[in-house]
């Protein structure tokens, strides 16, 4: 019986923290040993601040699992997709690991983060600190609901945990995008333009009907919904970032089924046929993306 990370699937938290890591040391037995006691760490600080909902999960970089893992790979596990069309880029910038903890608690995240860097030592080097954090009523930092048509329920765990792949059962492939906002040029835009541009009404989260719009956008290029109108299965576990200098969005695509990611973010990026692209991409800027990959906790325990 295999168990997901159980950050992948978690309901919201208040307070976020990612870290981007490279590894520093040649002794792959080692870092397999280390990066096997994670969840469990993670799990005991889950027991030790029971109230504030602790979860979280560490993936690794798509460049780096061959190193890691020589003698097994994901099926679909390849490089972030490439998305230049135009002047809308989003340029790969990968790392060895990625991990994430969630909580409903600053302090209890910094502690975990602590606890985390202390057991990995000096065999990783910490390349980004992304500190995160739930929004007014769940919203991002455009003003709008986050994510309004995410799954939810039992589904959240459905659309992450890989199935078709025997050896890496209840694995998620992770695809990071790490967002820059122009809050002050979006904040010039009346609120009118602002929800036709989202295709949603900004308080209630509400589709605008298409009878109304004279554009395309973004709920219609980001709809979990391909060409034949069959589902795409993906959850995206997004949180605000940012200070009074920079903000934004840092976007995380969970999936069991990653080409369903790659269709998705090339239906926003890459124009169709009329010239159509998701106009949300012309007031924000991607500016890291990575791919990744978190194995259960089973195939961390055992590889």
């Amino acid at each position: 019986m295999t168990q997901a990370q159980t950050g992948i699937y978690a309901e919201p938290n208040l307070h976020g923290v990612t870290l981007l890591l490279n590894v520093m040391t040649d002794d792959v037995e080692h870092v397999r040993r280390k990066l096997s006691r994670v969840p469990q760490l993670i799990d005991d600080l889950d027991q030790r601040f029971s109230e504030s909902m602790l979860n979280g999960f560490v993936a690794i970089g798509s460049d780096y699992w061959d190193v890691l893992y020589p003698d097994k790979r994901p099926l679909q596990l390849s490089g972030f997709p490439e998305l230049n069309d135009g002047d809308r880029q989003a340029p790969r910038e990968s790392s060895d690991l990625l991990l994430t903890i969630r909580s409903d608690r600053f302090d209890v995240n910094f502690q975990a983060a602590r606890t985390l860097m202390e057991w990995l030592g000096h065999d990783v080097e910490l390349l980004d600190q992304m500190n995160t954090f739930r929004y007014m009523d769940g919203r991002d930092l455009l003003g709008f609901i986050e994510a309004p048509d995410n799954p939810r329920g039992m589904r959240r765990r459905a659309v992450t945990g890989v199935q078709d792949d025997p050896a890496f059962v209840d694995g998620s492939y992770v695809f990071m995008q790490k967002f820059r906002y122009d809050l002050r040029r979006w904040e010039q835009l009346s609120s009118d333009i602002q929800e036709h541009v989202m295709g949603r009404k900004k308080v209630t989260g509400e589709r605008i009907p298409e009878s109304v719009l004279n554009m395309v956008t973004h709920a219609q290029k980001s709809r979990l919904i391909d060409g034949k109108e069959q589902p795409l299965e993906l959850l995206r576990q997004n949180m605000p970032w940012g200070n009074l200098r920079d903000q934004g969005l840092l976007a995380l695509y969970c999936t069991g089924k990653p080409q369903h990611v790659v269709q998705w973010l090339k239906n926003r990026y890459i124009a169709d046929d009329q010239g159509d692209y998701d106009p949300l991409l012309d007031y924000i800027e991607a500016v890291s993306n990575a791919a990744y990959f978190a194995p259960s906790i089973e195939f961390l325990k055992g590889a």
